[in-house]
């Protein structure tokens, strides 16, 4: 395999991801300066989600198509040196994984991955049973049940957590 491309997936796998993150930074910036100084709280028009959302592809393609552009370029200038540079295969494969890990703690740390919250399974609980709402106790109550509402809001059964999950203990 030439160097060229070699190097094109050497900066394109981390830039996968490093396009990304720059990415959700840029707009959720614009997000807001659109909120706060554009639109405000009024309904936004329709336009702008379809022009906002093709200008998040289009920003991320460049972001990334960049990086695999500076990649092969660099690949290219080092194809005149036959032996293998192992510490650059280590830099791209150590910032891919440092990123997985950082999307996988912030997905373990808002609750997307690991077990599910004590509210969450009283919530789906009640869901299943057909009822409107589910509610909690106080967590320094010391009680670990689960309410269910109807439509006025009114309790219509209330579980204790361990029996809809014997292992929710904690």
């Amino acid at each position: 395999m030439k160097k060229r491309y070699l190097y094109a997936l050497l900066f394109g796998i981390p830039g996968l991801f490093v396009s990304g993150i720059v990415t959700l930074f840029i707009f959720g910036a614009l997000l807001g300066i659109l909120w706060i100084y554009v639109f405000g709280d009024n309904p936004w028009p329709s336009s702008a989600e379809t022009t906002l959302s093709s200008l998040l592809v289009l920003t991320f393609l460049i972001l990334w198509i960049t990086s695999i552009t500076v990649g092969f370029l660099v690949g290219k200038r080092l194809e005149k040196d036959p032996r293998l540079n192992r510490g650059h295969i280590l830099l791209s494969s150590g910032l891919t994984i440092l990123f997985i890990l950082f999307i996988a703690i912030q997905q373990l740390s808002v609750g997307n991955l690991g077990p599910k919250s004590d509210s969450v399974v009283c919530s789906d609980f009640c869901s299943l049973k057909g009822y409107s709402g589910s509610g909690m106790s106080q967590q320094n109550s010391g009680d670990r049940s689960c309410s269910c509402y109807d439509n006025l809001g009114r309790e219509v059964l209330k579980v204790p957590l361990d029996s809809i999950t014997p292992d929710a203990s904690k």
